[in-house]
């Protein structure tokens, strides 16, 4: 194991270029299987949920690559807790609407039939200016062609145009 030691760097608070790379080609490895085991759903949905997934678990084993001193088998074995934790509360979200509604939250709507609902629009932060980027990337130009427009789990708004 002394052989291991050396070219990761595990007893060394200061890594060199070939302890950082050999940690680098670990990681990459690494964080593909995780996300095997997070399944696509975490690369693609990208709902509040996923990100905070990916933004833990990238920011945990990126520091294993550049800082000598974090405990490196650690970091990975906590990283995949944060992974198994993800798809755990992913089949708790599948099984039960109401442990989604609590993880990741519900949709809301802000336009009825081309009139902005001022009192969730304004809960949720979303300015008009928001509303007519949307209406624009669905090739809309006005709010009243809008039947309803919602502010979706992942953030995104989704139109709904008038017949």
């Amino acid at each position: 194991m002394e052989w291991l030691n050396d070219v990761l760097g595990l007893e060394t608070t200061r890594l060199n270029t070939y302890q950082m790379s050999a940690r680098a080609v670990v990681i990459f490895f690494t964080a593909l299987i995780y996300m095997r085991i997070a399944g696509l759903r975490t690369i693609g949905d990208f709902s509040v949920f996923d990100r905070l997934t990916l933004l833990i678990t990238g920011g945990m084993l990126g520091r294993t690559v550049i800082v000598g001193d974090e405990p490196f088998f650690s970091v990975l074995i906590a990283g995949l807790v944060i992974i198994l934790l993800h798809r755990c509360i992913a089949w708790l979200t599948y099984k039960s609407s109401k442990m989604g509604s609590v993880f990741k939250g519900n949709a809301i709507m802000l336009i009825k039939d081309g009139v902005p609902i001022e009192k969730n629009m304004a809960k949720e932060q979303i300015t008009t200016n928001d509303v007519e980027e949307a209406l624009r990337s669905n090739g809309l130009t006005e709010v009243s062609s809008i039947k309803e427009a919602w502010l979706e789990r992942s953030g995104e708004i989704s139109i709904i145009k008038k017949e």
